[in-house]
């Protein structure tokens, strides 16, 4: 039987809550750290999906190239991430993820699960592996829908593909998904990707 218009529209307003209140969450973790939240999200897609080109990070992580350039510099600066000669083309470069880098993602990945374990204090295992299979399945969805790949969400460099069984990457917290897909650092956005972020399209 097919999904019902009155179930798409709850679908609908329960993800846009979920959205709303990851951000909250978010903003408020973030003020612990010296890195934003979309920084952060940035070292994981490296981390996961390995060296890319600046503008295939834009396309991928639907940052714009403005605002995708201001986060660089920042992680730049910090030593998180370097840039190399592209072996594919001298002329263009690379960004890749430190070892620096990998050890910022490791602690935020740490914290962030702590936090989260914290949150669901009241759960058990069978909840919480079963709210992490709804969400893998909705994303996966959607993603199926755009037709593009999954980048860090429930993927390590270990096993890239779209199954969610991956362990030790970005899918070990469903609070990262938030960074993949819906929390952006205001100060480090264009208007244009502001104003997507605060109307998003299910």
């Amino acid at each position: 039987m097919p999904v019902s218009h009155d179930t798409a529209v709850e679908l609908v307003r329960d993800l846009l809550e979920l959205q709303r209140v990851m951000k909250r969450v978010t903003k408020t973790d973030a003020g612990q750290r010296q890195l934003n939240p979309t920084a952060i999200a940035l070292l994981y897609y490296l981390d996961s999906n390995g060296p890319r080109r600046a503008t295939v990070m834009a396309s991928e992580t639907g940052l714009g190239p403005s605002g995708l350039s201001r986060q660089l510099a920042v992680l730049e600066g910090e030593g998180h991430v370097e840039r190399t000669p592209d072996p594919d083309d001298g002329r263009a470069a690379l960004v890749a993820i430190t070892e620096r880098g990998r050890e910022e993602v490791r602690t935020v990945l740490e914290q962030d699960a702590q936090r989260l374990a914290a949150r669901l204090e009241g759960w058990d295992e069978e909840q919480a592996r079963g709210s992490r299979g709804a969400i893998n399945e909705i994303t996966t969805v959607f993603l199926d829908s755009l037709g593009v790949e999954r980048t860090t969400s429930c993927r390590s460099p270990h096993q890239p593909d779209r199954t969610g069984a991956a362990i030790g990457g970005a899918d070990a917290d469903p609070e990262h998904a938030a960074h993949d897909n819906t929390v952006q650092d205001h100060a480090g956005q264009d208007p244009a990707d502001r104003e997507h972020e605060e109307h998003p399209a299910p």
